[in-house]
């Protein structure tokens, strides 16, 4: 028994070693099942993995919200960003004019979601949908209304931001549409 407990003693300091290497836990059969009908299999897992609660989801109607929940955090991020850069801008009166164009878009963007997130409450997946379609549309526009209103190059930032809204929109809509 005495030696039992030194050799535990002895490799104790490793075993946290060993648990932080190992490797990520795997997608929950909710997730993949989800994940597998929608149109980019790995983000969809990927995004819904980075978010703890997605691993208690018990159904597609959970994971649709917690899609949605990082499609808003993501746009209200992008809101404040690019009313940020409208404050900083070192570029000329248009540039700063797109990007409190773009802030506005992505505000209106936030509320779509947040109207889809009470659709979806309520069991009302027809107007999720609808209000997550117009959030991905705020941020087409952005790109789109921030070349022609300021006649300045789209920046990258912003055009990356853009796409990862998009994309974490598309998502959702490809689940929003397994519901009802």
């Amino acid at each position: 028994m005495a030696s039992f407990l030194h050799l535990l003693l002895f490799i104790s300091p490793f075993l946290p070693c060993s648990l932080a290497s190992a490797p990520p836990p795997s997608p929950s059969s909710l997730i993949q099942s989800t994940c597998s009908l929608t149109s980019n299999y790995d983000f969809c897992v990927a995004t819904l993995q980075s978010d703890p609660h997605s691993l208690k989801a018990n159904d597609v109607g959970s994971l649709s919200a917690i899609a949605v929940t990082m499609a808003s955090a993501t746009a209200k991020s992008t809101s404040r960003y690019a009313a940020a850069q409208a404050k900083n801008a070192t570029e000329a009166a248009a540039a700063r004019s797109g990007f409190r164009t773009c802030a506005e878009k992505y505000r209106y963007a936030g509320e779509a979601l947040r109207s889809a997130l009470d659709s979806l409450a309520g069991e009302n997946y027809d107007y999720a949908y609808v209000h997550v379609s117009a959030a991905q549309e705020y941020a087409s526009a952005c790109g789109r209304l921030f070349q022609r209103s300021s006649g300045v190059a789209y920046p990258d930032a912003m055009a990356e931001r853009e796409e990862d809204v998009k994309r974490l929109c598309g998502t959702a809509l490809d689940i929003i549409s397994q519901l009802g």
